[in-house]
């Protein structure tokens, strides 16, 4: 069970928690981030730790409730210290009356690099899913895919099953969107009427 989402996470600490032993425990992208920007950071750019600050930018308000958890933080500061919703970003700069087309183009700062093709579909239904299989399928197969496509768990249709062989094993995987499919999948997986090996939740509808 996919880790990513801290709405997700709630909902199973509430109606499933049975079965939060069977999800995965990596960090969100946004908490992962914010780690290794405590720890790098202030090395690269020979500032105290505690002149960082750390703000992410999210389509979901409940990515604010999650940087706020106690677990993520480390000596009494959050790992994330501010989060703004994509809109609330967009209202500011509106405020402003910053033209975005009238700036000169800049690149990103880049600390470790170039960004894998992954990063830009997990966000979408199935994103999660499709990036976690590309990494496992290079490092099953011991060099990077010629061709990264599983367009089985791709889409927008609310659940979706598929098989997939990754290293001589056959892998059972469902993809899902929206609570209410999630909790009759999960249901399903309880009464052993669905066998799988992996499954991806998204809450919101699409992703």
């Amino acid at each position: 069970l996919t880790s990513c989402c801290p709405g997700w996470i709630k909902f199973m600490e509430t109606f499933f928690h049975d079965m939060i032993p069977h999800m995965s425990t990596a960090k969100s992208p946004q908490q992962i981030f914010g780690a290794v920007m405590r720890k790098v950071l202030p090395e690269q750019l020979n500032l105290p730790p505690e002149d960082l600050v750390t703000v992410s930018i999210m389509p979901c308000t409940a990515k604010k409730f999650e940087a706020q958890m106690p677990k993520f933080k480390r000596a009494g500061r959050p790992d994330v210290d501010f989060v703004l919703t994509t809109i609330e970003l967009t209202q500011m700069i509106e405020s402003m009356g910053i033209n975005l087309r009238s700036l000169d183009a800049e690149a990103f700062d880049m600390p470790f690099g170039f960004a894998t093709g992954g990063g830009l579909i997990f966000g979408a239904t199935g994103g999660v899913m499709e990036a976690a299989l590309r990494f496992a399928a290079e490092k099953l197969g011991g060099k990077p895919l010629a061709k990264m496509d599983f367009r089985d768990v791709r889409g927008l249709a609310p659940r979706k099953e598929a098989e997939v062989e990754l290293g001589g094993r056959k892998l059972r995987l469902a993809v899902v969107h929206g609570l209410g499919n999630a909790r009759k999948l999960l249901e399903e997986l309880k009464a052993g009427k669905l066998e799988v090996d992996f499954i991806e939740v998204m809450p919101c509808p699409c992703g």
